[in-house]
């Protein structure tokens, strides 16, 4: 069986230039930025995403948006020449977030057929500790024994230097903490007062470091009445 190369030499030529036309002329150094910071020390945190015209047309920037409110992202200009160079100019804004936010751009050109480009910038919110679990509870009459929280110091360049627990409202549990490794892990233990009648607590840990940061960590406490589940994690 033969073949008419001409037909098939054609659609390969059409499909070569279809993927050049739908190609984007915006090329990016990076697509992808991580970056570590510290919870609270930061109010906001930049990034920016180089990029070049490596068309023979200019190229206009029509739309620049971000995936969360708490990340703006901007430009300097809208319209690059070929061969011209720019940057995404991104900031974020941590609040009271922690742990790894991954935060989208999109940036949309006058590039007939052409979707938006999306970059991402990944920030790693690492915590000053850390406190396991955070929920305990117990049943109205049982043995009102100790239950273990234990909290550790997250960022060996910040250990603990002091730590004193409290309990709110005052006598209703009580606690007690002890030294496991200095600086770096403490046992809180808990236990209510009384278990004749359902009650609520916070347990409330306030904590010093090396670099005279102070944190207040909370864990919740209760006594259920019959009927009601354990809260425990």
């Amino acid at each position: 069986m033969y073949l008419n190369a001409r037909p098939i030499a054609l659609l390969v030529l059409s499909l070569f230039l279809l993927t050049n036309l739908n190609a984007s002329v915006l090329t990016w150094e990076k697509t992808k930025i991580h970056t570590d910071v510290i919870e609270g020390e930061q109010t906001e945190v930049k990034a920016a995403f180089p990029f070049k015209n490596s068309g023979d047309h200019p190229v206009t920037i029509t739309s620049v948006q971000t995936s969360c409110g708490c990340t703006t992202a901007g430009l300097g200009k809208k319209t690059y020449a070929p061969g011209e160079s720019g940057e995404i100019d991104a900031v974020f804004h941590p609040a009271e977030r922690v742990g790894l936010q991954q935060k989208y751009i999109m940036i949309g050109t006058d590039e007939p057929n052409q979707p938006p480009a999306r970059v991402l910038f990944e920030i790693n919110i690492m915590q000053y500790y850390t406190l396991t679990p955070r929920y305990f509870a117990w049943k109205v009459g049982e043995a009102p024994s100790e239950k273990l929280m234990v909290l550790l110091s997250a960022l060996p360049s910040r250990p603990i230097t002091d730590i004193v627990s409290r309990v709110q409202p005052a006598g209703t549990f009580v606690t007690r903490l002890e030294v496991v490794e200095p600086g770096q892990k403490y046992n809180l233990y808990v236990k209510p007062a009384s278990t004749a009648a359902g009650m609520s607590s916070a347990v409330i840990v306030q904590i010093k470091f090396a670099n005279n940061a102070e944190r207040e960590a909370k864990a919740y406490v209760y006594v259920n009445p019959p009927g009601v589940s354990q809260t425990d994690d």
